[in-house]
């Protein structure tokens, strides 16, 4: 960068400042969710209560809004190595100052303003406090804040006893209750109209969590996992198109080379874990019925789904 000219513009110096500032009064160091989730934040804030677009490149992904990294002018800010977990933690760059941003000062003005505000309200707040606070105010819609739940509620099940884990004290047979509940939300909200070509994968994925959550000892591992498999693909098909800002045409085409990819991957990950799902089925004795209610195999349950869902289009 030349010293003599200005290089960065007004969605730089938004988070240039907040990091600025952050670094400055912030106890602990700046995890990239953190700095992704408060710059997402100010420029929230700006537009709502200054009507001040700074143009912050963003978009949702999987459990919450990111900045897009690579259509910023990058130099900025550095992101070394974290020392305390397996990630990377962010600081603004020492040779940079104000000056090296191309902003006028009445817009700079109300850009520190929107910071000063996040700042002071979430500095000592850590990127979790953060995302619980982002779901509150600014979740794209039900079906979003459903899936959002539905994982904080598997994050805090103990993988080795199958009960809640924290205050909740909840039994395995009220976290089987909520997860099917969950999914049942799931297809009561389900975006069609807006997410059509996640759907049938939708459909499929749902059958199979069914059956995973009716074993008689369900693998709550295996749902997390399955239901981030889940949400990282509907990112990348759907979410992230749908829930945007300021993201510049190169980047959506790329976007659009990967879709297909992330479709047929996914399609893939579904048959394996469905045939092994129903390899494991069919062993169970003819006299011990496989799950409970009026369908009696997965491909009842398969049917039955698949009519509830086509019966809010």
């Amino acid at each position: 960068m030349r010293v003599s000219d200005p290089e960065f513009g007004e969605r730089e110096y938004l988070c240039y400042r907040l990091l600025a500032e952050l670094d400055e009064a912030a106890p602990n160091a700046i995890s990239r969710s953190k700095f992704h989730k408060l710059s997402c934040l100010v420029a929230r804030h700006l537009d709502a209560e200054f009507d001040h677009d700074a143009g912050l490149p963003r978009y949702w992904y999987v459990y919450g809004e990111v900045v897009d990294e690579r259509t910023l002018e990058g130099e900025f800010y550095i992101a070394p190595s974290a020392n305390h977990w397996p990630g990377r933690r962010y600081l603004p760059a020492d040779d940079v100052c104000d000056w090296h941003f191309a902003v006028p000062d009445e817009r700079k003005a109300v850009v520190d303003e929107a910071v000063d505000w996040a700042v002071e309200r979430f500095a000592s707040s850590n990127a979790e406090a953060i995302g619980k606070h982002f779901y509150r105010k600014h979740v794209p819609n039900e079906f979003v804040r459903t899936y959002n739940r539905l994982r904080e509620r598997l994050e805090r099940v103990d993988l080795d006893e199958q009960s809640t884990l924290g205050d909740f004290g909840m039994t395995d047979h009220s976290t089987r209750g909520f997860v099917v509940d969950s999914l049942e939300r799931m297809v009561d909200t389900y975006p069609r109209d807006d997410y059509p070509e996640a759907y049938e994968l939708f459909v499929e994925w749902h059958d199979t969590v069914e059956l995973l959550v009716d074993a008689d000892d369900p693998d709550y591992a295996a749902v997390e996992e399955f239901l981030d498999s889940f949400i990282t693909m509907l990112s990348k098909v759907e979410l992230r198109f749908h829930h945007r800002q300021h993201i510049p045409d190169e980047r959506i085409r790329a976007w659009e080379d990967e879709r297909l990819d992330a479709k047929e991957t996914f399609a893939a990950k579904l048959t394996e874990k469905r045939r092994d799902l129903l390899d494991g089925r069919s062993g169970v004795p003819p006299d011990r019925p496989d799950r409970e209610g009026p369908a009696d195999s997965p491909g009842d349950a398969s049917v039955s789904f698949s009519r509830r869902l086509d019966s809010f289009d």
